[in-house]
């Protein structure tokens, strides 16, 4: 049985403790929040004790998940770290790449099992994609987008608007995105990129990003992502030297058909997704952890991965600074 802290008892906690609670090897014992009402509401959730402090209940747990604000992950890994606890980390790991990079070296010498949460590649239109990619029906990579579109904060009182916990929509949201086209292609070599602040009260955040990106490959990735956008759109596809697969829908996360034709194919093979959000991911990539735990099996995403993401981020942003291509090493 793995006895778990939950720290960060805000919206995306909901998702893991629902998760976690349905994995019979796997029991929540604590949950931490700087807001006590906030930590005894989950708390009661899962049948676990509340806490206000990471420090009280580090001794009786054998795995964090780290579920706060980006700003304040590199504090609390390296606490979970230094205790000899496994880590869990809600993507991007870390607002700057020496914070990242700090984590990272720490897990490195500790021997922990230490997973970053990147989700999307547990979704079932992404996997489809990436099935179809590596069979090697495509031929070699030509060309990967990624287009999503949509209001992605609105005006509620969010952390991600909020004063001094600001990173905006390329750090933390496109993580995802970056991961993806990693997970699938491979490294990034250099990326251009344009970024938009489209909201004059946050003149950090930014909400909009047109980004080209050159693969170690040699092919190429761009990624058109807007949180300021009033119609809703997701798309992702490969173009091959053989065919071209896509997987789509509407809104920002909704993926409904996936789309396939080779230069073998007549017509094209469509088929219907029900991939509508993202729970039943959120559900798998909780068991990969407990079973790299319990099983020693291998994460399906590690610091690293979480890492590079973070790196490529933060050179989108200085591509754009500078009105110049990044070259990654």
């Amino acid at each position: 049985m793995v006895k778990i802290a939950i720290v960060g008892a805000g919206g995306i906690a909901s998702q893991h403790i629902q998760c976690l609670m349905s994995i019979k090897e796997a029991r929540i014992a604590a949950v931490v929040d700087a807001v006590p009402e906030r930590a005894q509401r989950a708390a009661e959730q899962c049948g676990a004790r509340a806490y206000d402090k990471l420090e009280s209940c580090l001794d009786t747990v054998d795995a964090v998940y780290v579920l706060t604000p980006p700003k304040s992950h590199v504090g609390l890994c390296l606490e979970v770290i230094q205790a000899g606890k496994h880590l869990f980390v809600e993507k991007p790991l870390a607002d700057t790449v020496e914070h990242a990079e700090t984590i990272v070296s720490a897990a490195d010498q500790a021997g922990i099992k230490a997973m970053t949460a990147f989700n999307m590649r547990f979704r079932k239109g992404f996997r489809r994609l990436k099935e179809v990619f590596d069979s090697g029906v495509l031929g070699e990579p030509v060309s990967y987008w990624c287009q999503r579109l949509g209001i992605g904060v609105g005006n509620e009182p969010n952390w991600r608007t909020t004063q001094g916990q600001i990173v905006g929509m390329t750090v933390e949201s496109l993580s995802h995105d970056i991961d993806l086209i990693r997970w699938m292609l491979g490294d990034v070599r250099g990326v251009a990129t344009r970024l938009s602040f489209t909201r004059p009260e946050l003149p950090a955040f930014d909400d909009h990003a047109s980004a080209l990106f050159k693969l170690e490959s040699g092919a190429s990735a761009v990624i058109h992502a807007s949180w300021s956008s009033h119609l809703g759109l997701n798309s992702r596809g490969i173009v091959g030297t053989n065919g071209t697969a896509l997987v789509e829908g509407d809104g920002l996360w909704e993926l409904t058909r996936f789309r396939l034709k080779t230069k073998d194919m007549e017509y094209e093979v469509t088929e219907k997704l029900n991939d509508l959000d993202n729970r039943p991911s959120y559900f798998d990539e909780n068991v990969a952890f407990i079973e790299s735990i319990v099983r020693g099996k291998p994460l399906p995403a590690t610091l690293q991965d979480g890492l590079q993401a973070v790196r490529i981020a933060e050179a989108m942003h200085r591509s754009h600074r500078d009105q110049r291509e990044i070259e990654l090493s």
